[in-house]
């Protein structure tokens, strides 16, 4: 299998006596031993996602034909992820509150679907926010966000990320309800004070480093 890197080729994997997996995991150690952050991988054409490759991830890399590799320095990726989470966040606003208005007007399917997607949303958004600390090295357990640290930002929201995902299980639309009015509403604020802590953070580091 032919590896290329940011465009760059040369590079072939052995056809077997290894998986794909395998070859993924130690590119990935290569990468991140060289400063710089995996953005896609592209496998014969596909995107695919490291996490979810299932059968093909034991299979040898003989199988495939080209994995194509784009790479980006951690701290400008993180600093796009930021910018990006922003905007992800008035998405999520307006979600909630048309989850809300679902709810006020009985609409029982509609109001399981938008809180579904409120769900999903602040889970990337925890996701992307871990990503972010650890690819600029922050300390979140110490990193504060207007009095209150990002960890226990990050708890606080799994805590209520916990009782929402039990509340969609047993489709109690009332509870759900209830969560994104008295705490998600609020949390948005909170979150948009831990995107900018981590960007301070970002910018006192790669100012550090320069």
């Amino acid at each position: 299998m032919e590896v290329v890197v940011d465009g760059k080729t040369g590079l072939m994997t052995p056809d077997a006596g290894t998986t794909l997996q395998a070859v993924l995991e130690a590119l990935r150690r290569n990468m991140s031993s060289r400063r710089r952050v995996i953005v896609s991988f592209t496998l014969d054409g596909e995107k695919i996602d490291l996490e979810k490759l299932g059968a093909r991830g034991e299979q040898p890399p003989g199988n495939f034909g080209l994995l194509e590799i784009k790479t980006s320095d951690p701290f400008q990726f993180s600093v796009g992820t930021l910018s990006g989470l922003l905007g992800h966040l008035k998405n999520m606003e307006k979600c909630q509150e048309e989850a809300l208005q679902c709810a006020n007007s009985g609409e029982y399917a509609k109001t399981l679907e938008k809180s579904e997607a409120t769900f999903y949303g602040w889970d990337i958004l925890l996701r992307a926010v871990r990503d972010v600390g650890a690819l600029s090295m922050a300390d979140l357990k110490n990193l504060d966000a207007s009095g209150v640290t990002v960890e226990a930002r990050i708890k606080e929201l799994q805590d209520a990320l916990l009782r929402f995902s039990a509340a969609l299980e047993f489709k109690d639309v009332a509870r759900l309800a209830e969560i994104i009015e008295t705490e998600f509403r609020l949390r948005l604020h909170d979150w948009r004070n831990v995107i900018e802590a981590l960007g301070r953070h970002i910018a006192r580091t790669a100012g550090t480093a320069t």
